[in-house]
């Protein structure tokens, strides 16, 4: 397949219209004749927003990578497949959002498309193309799902009239595609390769419909989900709403097949729903995925026209029903049957979902479903990360751990599938540390991380989700970007992302992370514009939550410790040794500060802040963070990780909980025991209670006024203790050329596994005997194992390619 671009002889083409259209739909053609089949076909195509690509009336590509409006990435789809000799359909869905949220930056709509056939340029995006706005797709204004994934959906299949199809013939309302200015207002000034492979849509899953009954709708205003959520549900028995084959009388000697069994499984079953007779609005099913995923709600069915499905997704079920208007959140969308059989797949936005329920109405014959459910969509990755024990539980932490690191993986890393789908750089610092244990996926982290910095402001600091552009700011994750650059390059030994941004990070600091010296401390206030939040966790004193005054913080300051140390590191590994020493020097001053302010002798803890020359609250993050700072004098360690065993202050979430691991992991055999324990107290809970998926807080779905995630990238941390833990194996030089063989044996007597390198994975198996661990582990000859046993863990023997360590 043809690599080069292509598009250099395409132009930006749109829809002609006086104003621009938000949440727009349109529908582009074209026709090319082919003098042969081809051998090879590409085509590359950009579009601000979405797009899904057919060929010939076949599905051949779709998704555009998130990016920025001045920086295009563009697809190269193989469509040798769909091609013949003679008349060829091109035909594009593409997809307009037009207002900025945390998943998206407003640019101007416009899409560019070339298609190259045996090395000779066939077909661009110009004025020959047919476009017209797209009918069977609500386009404007329409209530928004969140502030971060955008607007619902509103589909009238009805209004469909085939337009993908060869044999299709256009009418008066399709017009020439209108030329746009290149790179006008900023926009389209360059278009690259898409830096991460496109995700893969997989066949549908299995469902299981868990009840059903009737409805009744009496309110008549507000979004798709407010009215399902307003619906009065009546349970009724299947039979009652279900025309089903029932087996002739006495030729079965148990209870006939249930109607779910049509419905469970993706396949040519059919079940018939029949019209409600009693006066109720129309019929409701919920359905269950059985486990949570993230993917395009799909559906095949026969129905009357105008038959209304309105579809709600999520992650819980509350008194029977799917929690579906949480908070101003509207996850709900409506379809519109046309005449007989439809099909149907969500064309752009993923639903994060463990169950589905849907209300039909506005149908006097029966319905004929066959599928209703969802198609994943996954990111693919090589998974080369792997975990055994002969402890189930701890087997399935880890499993479970893992799962939900995929599932908040797609353009970007993803805070949750279900709410949100946005790319935080604090989110991204965890997610990309466990998916290096993980999959190993260096490429991926670069372009989240690539994404993150090429969102800075003019006031050096980050913007709080990217691609975006969001009203509000947290400084501290413009903190967290530095050292995830230092661990990207640490694991992955490409030192690409630090070139590209080492002078991105001198005027970060200089503008906006460090501009605000406190003379008399020696310690820094962050960043304290309007839009600024002051976030550090979901704790009672570190939200931030309406504050705007100008304490000294202890957090941002240990934040600040972190990234100058990473910066130094990565002068230090460029050679610019001068430099390092001087950040190094800056951060020695820093350190010195923090104990000196906010150490707290009758407490034996570190405040988290100094208010009126008071030292107020008394944070666990706060401590760990010392401790991982090494700023605790020796002798204070064990009082201070006493201090975090008895949680006697507030205590971290799953987010910061990272913190703990590496703090203790260095400070002593009960600070070890202490992370094993909290591994067993936090995780083990949520998989004895049946997740899937690891929740965003302890409280799960009952949080945030009910919109805790059930599924969180964040808390992913068994992977990484599991792998650099208890396997032990960590870099201690870019790309693991050296690393460490320090497994923690945890409450386990044997393990193993495989540690992802760029070099290729380390398999490390340990048994634990009455003599110490038996330690084996192989992997490439380029990389040099460490042993760095623990003092409560003697190592017996260890080998590596079977040479004595």
């Amino acid at each position: 397949m043809s690599q080069h671009c292509l598009l250099d002889s395409a132009y930006w083409i749109w829809l002609a219209q006086a104003d621009t259209v938000p949440n727009q739909y349109l529908n582009l053609r074209r026709v090319c004749s082919l003098p042969a089949t081809p051998t090879c076909a590409t085509l590359q195509l950009s579009v601000d927003s979405d797009f899904v690509l057919y060929v010939n009336g076949s599905e051949a590509g779709r998704g555009q990578f998130s990016d920025y409006p001045a920086e295009k990435t563009y697809s190269t789809i193989d469509v040798t497949p769909y091609l013949h000799a003679g008349d060829n359909t091109l035909a594009v869905l593409a997809y307009y959002r037009g207002r900025d949220f945390s998943t998206y930056r407003s640019g101007q709509p416009g899409l560019i498309l070339a298609l190259e056939v045996d090395g000779t340029t066939a077909v661009v995006s110009d004025a020959t193309w047919a476009v017209r706005q797209c009918p069977a797709f609500q386009s404007g204004e329409m209530p928004v799902v969140t502030i971060q994934l955008g607007y619902t959906i509103c589909c009238d299949a009805r209004a469909d009239d085939g337009w993908r199809q060869p044999d299709y013939i256009a009418g008066a309302d399709w017009t020439p595609a209108r030329v746009l200015a290149a790179a006008t207002d900023g926009f389209w000034q360059t278009v690259s390769p898409r830096p991460v492979p496109p995700t893969v849509l997989h066949p549908e899953m299995p469902v299981r419909l868990v009840t059903q009954g009737n409805f009744r709708r009496e309110a008549t205003a507000g979004s798709i989900a407010e009215l399902m959520a307003r619906d009065a549900l009546q349970t009724r028995d299947w039979r009652e709403l279900f025309d089903f084959p029932m087996p002739a009388e006495n030729t079965y000697q148990h209870e006939p097949p249930h109607v779910a069994d049509s419905l469970m499984q993706p396949d040519d079953a059919w079940a018939m729903l029949t019209p409600p007779a009693d006066g109720s609005s129309g019929r409701y099913l919920i359905f269950d995925l059985e486990c949570e995923e993230a993917g395009l709600l799909a559906l095949h069915l026969e129905a009357p026209a105008g038959t209304v499905l309105d579809l709600a997704h999520g992650e819980h079920l509350d008194d029977g029903h799917v929690r579906m208007a949480v908070g101003g959140r509207h996850f709900a969308d409506r379809y519109i049957c046309a005449e007989g059989e439809n099909r149907y797949i969500m064309p752009f936005r993923r639903l994060g979902a463990r169950y589905l329920q849907v209300h039909l109405s506005n149908f006097s014959t029966p319905v004929r479903l066959n599928y209703l459910g969802l198609r994943p969509v996954h990111l693919p990755v090589d998974d080369c990360g792997d975990f055994q024990t002969h402890d189930r539980l701890a087997g399935h932490t880890y499993a479970i751990a893992k799962r939900g690191l995929q599932l908040c993986m797609h353009e970007h890393y993803e805070d949750c599938p279900w709410r949100e789908q946005a790319l935080y750089a604090g989110d991204a610092r965890n997610q990309a540390l466990y998916g290096y244990y993980a999959f190993g996926n260096y490429a991926f982290a670069a372009a989240s991380f690539d994404l993150l910095g090429r969102g800075v402001r003019d006031d050096g600091v980050l913007e709080l989700c990217a691609p975006a552009r969001v009203g509000v700011t947290i400084p501290a994750f413009s903190l967290l970007w530095i050292t995830a650059l230092a661990e990207y390059w640490l694991h992955s030994g490409d030192s690409s992302l630090f070139a590209r941004f080492a002078a991105q990070i001198r005027h970060m600091l200089a503008t906006g992370l460090m501009h605000r010296p406190d003379a008399a401390t020696g310690l820094y206030r962050p960043y304290n514009g309007p839009d600024a939040w002051p976030f550090y966790d979901w704790m009672d004193g570190l939200a931030g939550i309406g504050k705007r005054d100008d304490r000294l913080e202890a957090l941002y300051n240990l934040y600040l410790h972190e990234a100058l140390g990473s910066y130094a590191w990565m002068l230090q590994q460029c050679g610019e040794t001068d430099a390092a020493s001087e950040i190094r020097l800056a951060r020695e001053a820093l350190g010195q500060a923090i104990v000196r302010t906010f150490w707290d002798d009758d407490a034996g803890a570190f405040a988290t802040s100094i208010q009126d020359g008071v030292r107020t609250h008394f944070a666990d993050l706060v401590q760990a963070l010392a401790l991982h700072e090494r700023l605790v004098p020796t002798e204070q360690i064990p009082q201070l990780v006493t201090r975090l065993r008895c949680r006697q202050a507030y205590p971290m979430t799953f987010y910061t909980l990272l913190y703990q691991a590496l703090a203790l992991r260095e400070a002593g055999p009960d600070a070890r025991a202490f992370m094993a324990e909290t591994i067993t107290r936090i995780w083990e809970p949520m998989v004895l209670a049946g997740a899937t998926s690891f929740w965003e807080t302890g409280l799960g779905g009952a949080d945030f006024n009910n919109a805790g995630s059930l599924c969180h990238g964040w808390s992913s941390l068994p992977v990484y203790y599991y792998g650099a833990y208890v396997l032990g194996s960590r870099p201690l030089t870019p790309g693991f050329t050296r690393f460490t063989l320090a497994p923690y044996p945890d409450r386990l007597y044997h393990a193993s596994g495989r540690i992802p390198t760029p070099a290729g994975p380390i398999t490390v198996r340990w048994t634990r005997e009455h003599d110490g661990l038996h330690l084996e582990a192989e992997g490439p000859a380029t990389l040099t194992p460490v042993l760095q046993p623990y003092l409560e863990v003697p190592v017996a023997s260890a080998t590596y390619n079977g040479i004595q360590c």
